[in-house]
């Protein structure tokens, strides 16, 4: 099914001052126990911020009354429930690492819910990989949770003992490829690969929108392709293994030979060839979105079209750090999050396409059912990633 769509504004989400506040104070409260904690295991850098450094947990944070307009009833209500929730959990801090703070509004949903606080704490993929194991090593474990990020990473995690196994009840209905089958991780919501098209640039190009991967062949597209480098985009690297693994080893090489062609240079970032593309230095960009059929201040002639024969896709898990101090409270997070109640909360702060076909998409978000995922086997696409990339470096030198 080809899906394209015209781009057009919508609403951001955000966060309102008490919440700001009351996140502020918790992080006034974690820093020194944080800082000592530092120094104990002597696992971070000199160069690291004061706001990187904040991720403890304390029982003196329990004290803390709800924060204003959002009383927590520490009940489940509509949409949720959890066998591991206790009253007594009322008041518990728990630490999370995320590579986003988009979700921030969902955790203070699950605090008005349950009245369990989560501070979060944001860094890039690769270093939370590292801090987490180093953590591990050490056997001070300063985070309960681990969410969003590559799926690569949440593999290698569980292989190496970082996450522990839960398989909550609220994961059955959820697709097999979008979870681990030992209950490790969990996806949540997805990111897709689309494809950002230039309609003005295309008509003087004489081409026509591509619809199938084989259109991005086109000789009137030659130099127009964009495509960020998959050594260093989590973006490309996903869509070059998608494409082997569906279409095998022999024709997936020879079909990337072709693509390569194509592109004139590898762009460092995932985000240069949606840049491109709206200034009309390419004609389409691959790029990753969140299944969105409209897009911030876009020009009518800015386009998004989802390949009629399938697109990479990763899913954004969910995990609960191995000897975490919080593991029950990190169950009910986990049952929560993976809930209807839960992931529509998740959907309106990432503005993503989600996990579960029965959860409402949120506006302006595609349903699932409408775009073509490439069936992707997450462990090879981890355990493969150096023998591509070894491979890509030799066919892309230009």
């Amino acid at each position: 099914m080809l899906i394209f769509i015209s781009l057009s504004a919508t609403a951001d989400n955000e966060i309102n001052i008490s919440q700001k506040d009351r996140r502020a104070n918790m992080k006034k409260k974690f820093f020194a126990l944080m800082l000592a904690a530092v120094l104990l295991t002597g696992m971070t850098a000199c160069s690291q911020t004061a706001a990187q450094s904040i991720a403890s947990t304390s029982a003196s944070a329990s004290a803390e009354a709800p924060a204003a307009g959002g009383a927590a009833t520490g009940k489940p209500n509509q949409g949720w429930s959890s066998e591991h929730y206790k009253e007594s959990m009322k008041g518990t801090t728990l630490n999370m690492y995320a590579v986003t703070d988009a979700i921030l509004p969902a955790l203070d949903a699950f605090y008005e819910d349950t009245g369990i606080k989560i501070e979060s704490l944001t860094m890039k993929n690769g270093e939370m990989l590292q801090r987490i194991k180093n953590e591990k090593d050490s056997g001070t474990v300063l985070a309960d949770l681990w969410f969003t990020g590559g799926a690569d990473a949440f593999i290698s995690g569980a292989e190496q003992g970082l996450t522990m196994a839960y398989k909550s009840p609220e994961a059955a209905s959820i697709s097999a490829n979008m979870k681990d089958e030992n209950g490790y991780w969990t996806g949540t919501s997805l990111t897709v690969v689309n494809w950002v098209v230039n309609t003005d640039v295309i008509k003087e190009l004489g081409a026509k929108v591509p619809e199938t991967w084989d259109d991005l062949l086109q000789p009137e597209l030659k130099g127009m392709v964009s495509m960020p480098d998959p050594a260093s985009s989590g973006t490309a690297y996903n869509t070059v293994s998608a494409i082997l693994q569906t279409k095998g080893e022999k024709e997936g090489w020879a079909y990337l030979e072709k693509l390569i062609d194509q592109v004139p240079f590898f762009t460092p970032r995932g985000s240069d060839p949606t840049t491109m593309t709206q200034s009309g230095e390419a004609a389409v960009g691959i790029a990753a979105g969140t299944g969105q059929s409209a897009m911030k201040d876009a020009e009518s002639n800015i386009i998004l079209v989802y390949p009629a024969d399938g697109t990479g896709w990763w899913p954004q898990p969910l995990a609960i750090l191995e000897g975490c101090a919080h593991s029950e409270e990190a169950k009910v997070f986990v049952d929560w999050a993976l809930s209807k109640r839960g992931l529509a909360e998740i959907g309106k702060c990432q503005n993503a396409l989600l996990v579960k076909a029965d959860v409402p998409a949120p506006e302006g978000i595609m349903a699932l059912s409408d775009i073509n995922l490439f069936p992707t086997d997450f462990k090879a696409n981890a355990k493969d990633r150096d023998a591509i990339l070894a491979q890509w470096s030799k066919k892309a030198v230009k």
